[in-house]
């Protein structure tokens, strides 16, 4: 498998000792883009290559063909560092995963994804994979793009539409970025101006208005990550946006229209588990307050208040 890129350098863990060959890769890859965490999915045999330093303009181009692997930019990695970059990943053989914002993007040939340094992502690849990635300055694409923070973690297609041309005319370039240095900044802002008619015109904004499949698809995750947890006597709002990657303040927009606020839906999981448990026969020998401290509450009084305001009977009713 080959570059498209036909000039810059590379950096490649072919010749080194399987021992030292993540570590290298790790390091290559956070100089290359930003500050990353990085997860081998491939044991001691893994492989990477990395084609970089090849500049149009404002914009970086680079390329990855590399095993297995789980890269995320945390809050740590964020605090750190001072990198406010736009990427996008151009997918050219077998599959990716893009989360940023609670939205996910699943990459495969044909199509491609932003993500934005300045924000949690993670992105993920079960298997070898090959990517032409195009990473620019924030303030820059900003200038082009109205918020583009909106078209993170969006799959667009590649094979059709914007997104067609977008995609032929990056990989064009890619080949002949050596023949056109004497024109990279007039070819940077035309480029900059086709990236963002692609996103802005092949990103429907239903798809990310208040009722939308991937908003549904975020919030049925969330409410299973509360079914998941529902013992724990931490969980709150806080610590369920942090399990998305998103603000509370969007996870509270997101349940704002809902019938039962989040504080509400939580309860509510809680004391319908606390039924459960009380009529449960295998839970005949639990306390009342064995069941009351296992489902997160801080006190016995106030389970047995909660319970008989939700259900019209006190828990030793119920039993």
């Amino acid at each position: 498998m080959g570059f498209l890129l036909n000039e810059g350098y590379e950096r490649s863990t072919e010749r080194l000792a399987a021992k030292d060959s993540f570590a290298y890769w790790r390091e290559a890859i956070c100089d290359e883009y930003v500050q990353l965490d990085c997860d081998n999915h491939s044991g001691d045999d893994f492989s990477g290559r990395l084609r970089g330093g090849v500049g149009v303009g404002d914009l970086r181009f680079s390329e990855v063909i590399s095993d297995p692997q789980l890269v995320q930019r945390s809050k740590y990695q964020i605090a750190k560092s001072a990198e406010e970059d736009f990427l996008i990943s151009f997918q050219l053989s077998q599959r990716g995963l893009v989360r940023q914002n609670g939205r996910e993007a699943r990459l495969q040939p044909g199509s491609f994804a932003m993500y934005d340094s300045t924000q949690p992502y993670t992105l993920s690849f079960n298997q070898p994979f090959h990517q032409l990635i195009v990473q620019m300055p924030k303030p820059i694409l900003a200038e082009h793009l109205i918020d583009p923070e909106k078209y993170t973690a969006i799959p667009i297609s590649s094979t059709s539409g914007l997104g067609a041309i977008l995609s032929n005319f990056i990989f064009s370039l890619a080949q002949e970025t050596k023949n056109i240095s004497q024109v990279s900044q007039e070819l940077s802002d035309n480029l900059l101006n086709m990236i963002a008619m692609a996103f802005s015109s092949s990103v429907k904004l239903e798809q990310m208005s208040d009722n939308t499949l991937v908003q549904d698809s975020l919030k049925s995750r969330i409410k299973k990550f509360i079914e998941n947890n529902i013992n724990n006597a931490k969980l709150s709002n806080s610590l369920i946006a942090e399990s998305q990657g998103i603000s509370v303040r969007y996870l509270n927009k997101l349940f704002q229209q809902e019938e039962l606020s989040l504080h509400q839906l939580i309860l509510d999981k809680r004391l319908h588990k606390a039924r459960m448990l009380l009529v449960d026969q295998s839970y005949k020998n639990h306390s009342i307050e064995q069941i009351a401290y296992s489902l997160g509450y801080s006190s016995p009084a106030h389970f047995s208040r909660s319970y008989k305001k939700h259900f019209g009977v006190s828990p030793s009713e119920e039993r």
